[in-house]
């Protein structure tokens, strides 16, 4: 069954994951010092080497990579096809980066990825039609809508004692939030006042999905017992199941799920078609 992610970089390989051999592979050829240990310098080069030898697979999906970045430019160079900054960021923003974060190596990989994307839509007059978008719709309602949602708050101790001493002095009108930042002992979520955002179920241990999905907006739980210590929770709030609408932002995303889908099947035999008609040694 397919996530429905928006669409984001429609190239061979994961910009994230490739980019820093891609930062490492492209370096300047001098020996530039990256650490010194007892006098004996570290350099680029030395990093290089034991980056291809450690990891030959990436090194090699690397080497392809930039391969394919060139193939691709100078067939856009060929065809004036471009791509504006504009729609660099919003691709960036689609996949969770911002403009101002990318390095250069991903900027470059996320243009690269847009003009593919351009040359393969225009050559193959890939087109997704409403037709398309309805049956996919139908097709996967229920995976398409949101389900029941509970945000809730935690004060996590080791202690049973420890726990229940919290317990009265919330029972007693103790703020939650400030008992949190005071007593909790989970770092992650203590000093956020205990908050742990939204949950849907199947995504918390057991014993304390129950509880939360059982109490009431505003709800204060007992000390639950986990294996991992003792929580106490407060249900801040409480989201009922929305069933998937076929509205103008569903459809829009739809379209780019299917579009993207059409574009993968068509990429690989593209870039082998670029290959061929290339001099590469």
């Amino acid at each position: 069954m397919r996530t429905f992610k928006k669409a984001a970089v429609v190239f061979v390989f994961s910009v994230l994951t490739v980019s820093v051999f891609v930062e490492v592979m492209t370096a300047q050829t001098p020996p530039t010092t990256l650490a010194t240990v007892d006098g004996q310098p570290i350099t680029a080069q030395d990093l290089y080497t034991a980056l291809v030898h450690l990891y030959p697979q990436q090194a090699t999906e690397t080497l392809n990579q930039l391969v394919n970045e060139i193939l691709i430019s100078n067939e856009a160079r060929r065809k004036r096809i471009s791509v504006s900054e504009q729609e660099i960021a919003a691709r960036a923003q689609e996949i969770g980066l911002t403009a101002d974060a990318l390095s250069d190596v991903v900027r470059r990989t996320l243009k690269t990825s847009l003009l593919a994307e351009k040359m393969l839509v225009e050559e193959k007059k890939l087109r997704v039609t409403p037709d398309e978008v309805n049956r996919f719709f139908q097709e996967n309602k229920e995976q398409l809508g949101e389900p029941e949602q509970v945000r809730i708050r935690q004060i996590f101790v080791l202690n049973e004692q420890d726990a229940n001493n919290i317990t009265l002095a919330l029972s007693a009108g103790a703020d939650f939030s400030r008992m949190a930042q005071l007593k909790s002992q989970d770092a992650a979520s203590k000093d956020r006042g205990g908050d742990l955002g939204f949950f849907s179920r199947g995504t918390l241990v057991p014993e304390i999905e129950r509880a939360a999905f059982a109490m009431e907006a505003g709800g204060i739980s007992s000390a639950i017992r986990t294996q991992a210590g003792f929580h106490i929770i407060k249900v801040e709030e409480k989201r009922p199941a929305r069933e998937a609408k076929l509205d103008g932002a569903m459809r829009k995303r739809l379209e780019r799920t299917l579009l993207n889908d059409k574009i993968q099947q068509e990429l690989p035999a593209w870039l082998e078609g670029l290959r061929a008609k290339a001099e590469i040694r």
